[in-house]
């Protein structure tokens, strides 16, 4: 998806570093590269020694803390670091669950008087523009589904439980006739979506799920489903891994 920096949301809390030292978030695996480049020609001076995923940088007061691009988005919206860079695939992600938790406590009542205890989201500050990629429903080559809906009620596999989740909910209450989004809050979803890592693609053939909601290439060879999530929708622009 969109590579994303971010800041945090307004919060109190206090970061586990000196006031004047600030914390960004560069993403390990297939990001990295690119995130180096972008830090060298912001002349952001370091030196990273081997297994260790903290470096200061050296011409300002900054350190560089090397994550998962997934654990990205959690840090920042926790307050806990000032920046990060990651996939706009994980930011999407990220926000989808904190919407999840928070229809979950709204159903149950369940919110502390501290509006730090509630779920934070991130803040979008600037598309860093490389990768490119969409997050789209997908099934077997020459499947028995057509479209999204054909998949209702059948097992999805994906890493992006969240959004798929919020996806294949606004599909069911489509079916059912229903226009309120707010009909979200505490519903039993019919779709199952199963939660896989890796080799998602390899569901499919193995039986485990009929469909999957996972990152494509401009060149992919299998057939989907644009997938669309509510705000915003990322078929509406290019995608960054």
């Amino acid at each position: 998806m969109r590579s994303a920096l971010r800041k945090s949301a307004p919060t109190s809390n206090t970061l586990a570093t000196p006031p004047t030292l600030a914390d960004t978030l560069a993403p390990e695996g297939r990001l990295l590269a690119a995130a180096l480049n972008l830090l060298e020609g912001a002349d952001i001076q370091f030196r990273r020694e081997n297994r260790l995923d903290i470096a200061l940088v050296k011409n300002l007061p900054i350190a560089l803390i090397f994550l998962p691009a997934a654990d990205i988005p959690t840090f920042v919206g926790e307050g806990r670091v000032d920046l990060g860079i990651t996939g706009y695939d994980q930011v999407q992600e990220h926000d989808a669950g904190v919407r999840a938790l928070a229809r979950a406590r709204r159903m149950s009542n369940d919110w502390s008087s501290d509006a730090n205890s509630k779920p934070q989201g991130c803040e979008t500050v600037m598309d860093l523009g490389f990768g490119t990629c969409r997050l789209q429903v997908q099934v077997p080559v020459n499947g028995v589904y057509q479209e999204g809906k054909d998949l209702i009620g059948k097992n999805i596999g994906t890493s992006f439980v969240h959004l798929a989740h919020e996806y294949f909910a606004r599909l069911e209450l489509e079916q059912e006739g229903i226009t309120d989004v707010t009909r979200l809050d505490g519903r039993k979803l019919r779709t199952k979506i199963i939660e896989l890592s890796g080799s998602v693609e390899a569901a499919c053939a193995l039986g485990v799920a009929d469909g999957i909601v996972d990152l494509v290439g401009e060149s992919t060879t299998h057939p989907f489903f644009p997938f669309s999530q509510p705000t915003p929708d990322p078929t509406q622009s290019p995608a960054r891994p």
